[in-house]
């Protein structure tokens, strides 16, 4: 009996050796949400390539069988998209690994945009970088209403222009949108809204009047939401915003990228 069990027990562990697990998934622009076609799909490390399928991926789907046990990285790609990944692992209780990967067209130019199902994602365009004044020890703020100067091509006078503060933006309380850095840091992307104040500039090292009107963040009552990797230099933002009008401010390594100015409805 002594001897048996030894014996049972190893070849119980050479079965388990032997399983083997499928790997199956979808190539998605997260953009669209439809399948890309014809990508390059391939488990680093391993002789798993969708290369080595006859016809490729034409409708972006994608499975490999007999992957052993291990957590292994996925990776995707296609010429003038970016590159996407994820990770995944083969065990004894997971032997059918579903797992899409996201990659997008690099014509998308930086910024935030929000999934429209069955459409294009819409950009949020930034309307309000121009009301964001340049300030010390990273505050940011933006400019309720600024007078500017610009030549008028008729009279070829100068001439003065009042600019008033853009409304925010209305989206949805329940946020999932896309963001692009302008940059190839891989660092993560961090998302936080503020309620707003109303404040005036003296209180502020911006190097604009000091009694000019200004909107700032309320820091104490910053909400977080989720930031996850989607895909190289792309981050899916979601969460739940505060009600009303907002700063949504996009940092990267402490350093703001972005400022959004939102209204959740």
């Amino acid at each position: 009996m002594k001897t048996i069990l030894p014996i049972i027990a190893i070849g119980m562990l050479a079965l388990a050796a032997c399983e083997k697990a499928s790997v199956s998934g979808t190539v998605i622009d997260p953009f669209t949400g439809k399948a890309v076609e014809l990508p390059t799909v391939y488990i680093k490390g391993t002789p798993f390539t969708s290369q080595k399928i006859p016809g490729g991926l034409p409708d972006g789907t994608f499975s490999f069988e007999g992957v052993g046990a291990g957590t292994y990285t996925i990776e995707a790609g296609k010429g003038k998209y970016s590159k996407g990944r994820a990770e995944f692992t083969v065990s004894k209780e997971n032997m059918s690994v579903k797992q899409d990967i996201y990659i997008y067209s690099l014509e998308v130019t930086p910024g935030l945009y929000r999934p429209v199902e069955g459409s294009k994602a819409e950009k949020i365009t930034n309307d309000w970088a121009v009301w964001q004044p340049t300030c010390k020890g990273g505050t940011f703020v933006l400019r309720t209403k600024f007078v500017s100067e610009a030549e008028n091509p008729k009279t070829k006078k100068k001439e003065k222009k009042d600019n008033v503060l853009p409304a925010p933006k209305d989206v949805p309380a329940n946020i999932v949108a896309l963001y692009k850095i302008a940059t190839s840091v891989s660092s993560p992307v961090e998302a936080v809204s503020y309620p707003i104040i109303s404040d005036v500039a003296k209180n502020y090292d911006c190097g604009i009047d000091a009694k000019e009107k200004l909107l700032a963040p309320n820091l104490e009552k910053g909400n977080k939401l989720g930031s996850n990797y989607k895909s190289d230099n792309l981050y899916e933002i979601k969460g739940t915003l505060l009600s009303g009008k907002q700063l949504l401010a996009l940092r990267q390594d402490g350093k703001l990228v972005g400022l959004y100015y939102l209204n959740a409805q």
